[in-house]
């Protein structure tokens, strides 16, 4: 972090990004990696079982982190943090991540991003600048079942997801990118069936991880996904192991 609390914030040409929220140190955000995680606002989706919600509903009310306020803490930090994982909401959809991961990028830092992949030609104008070290791509569910499971009647979505996980995918095996694909898996959204499709499918991209994550119905954005019981740890890793025959597959949560 070579210029971090010597370089003036207005010498960075900084404005606001758009950052709704900050954990200043975070283990669990990117294997290997001690970061700062960093959450924009606002998201295209509206999925039930989003644990994120006020991120994504009430995001305009919420206070802004200032870059000063993310230098404070990041300085706190200095010899610690080694990246910044920048998670949502929904990142791409912020038109000043470009600007944020600049930002970073002159801190010195390695970045991560999280994504819903539906915004492909973000993807690429991130990855064509060098702004981005590693991305984690959530799989909402079966390709075919896109529009329940996001609350958007949309079905280009499930295209555009795929599109980003061709880009992901190329981009790992030129060495430029670390990249994991990740579902959680929510009764009544995502079934057996469309794991294993979703596995196929990363299979014939050339996809290196993928991840199945537990879902916690603690906190979600729709109170009936809030009664849904999530599927036994034995179900999760019976279907991991079938998984991991098309692509590597593990469990979280």
């Amino acid at each position: 972090m070579a210029v971090m609390g010597k370089t003036p914030v207005s010498e960075l040409g900084m404005s606001t990004f758009g950052v709704k929220g900050l954990l200043p140190l975070s283990m669990l955000d990117w294997e290997g990696h001690l970061v700062m995680t960093i959450f924009t606002g606002g998201c295209n989706l509206r999925c039930p079982f989003c644990h994120n919600s006020a991120l994504v509903l009430e995001h305009e009310s919420l206070p802004e982190i200032t870059p000063e306020m993310i230098l404070e803490a990041l300085t706190s930090k200095e010899g610690w943090i080694d990246g910044i994982c920048i998670t949502g909401g929904e990142p791409t959809i912020n038109p000043n991540l470009a600007d944020l991961m600049r930002f970073i990028r002159n801190l010195g830092l390695k970045i991560k991003l999280d994504t819903n992949g539906t915004r492909p030609a973000v993807l690429r104008q991130l990855l064509s600048e060098g702004l981005v070290d590693a991305v984690a791509m959530d799989i909402k569910t079966g390709f075919d079942k896109y529009p329940a499971a996001t609350a958007v009647q949309n079905q280009d979505l499930a295209e555009k997801a795929k599109e980003s996980i061709g880009i992901l995918s190329r981009a790992e095996k030129e060495g430029v990118l670390e990249v994991e694909f990740r579902t959680t898996v929510v009764p009544g959204f995502v079934e057996r069936e469309d794991v294993l499709a979703i596995a196929n499918y990363l299979h014939d991209a050339g996809a290196r991880r993928y991840f199945l994550q537990q879902f916690n119905p603690k906190t979600v954005m729709a109170a009936d996904a809030g009664a849904i019981q999530p599927y036994t740890g034995e179900f999760l890793a019976e279907l991991a192991q079938k998984a991991t025959k098309l692509v590597p597959t593990y469990l979280r949560g």
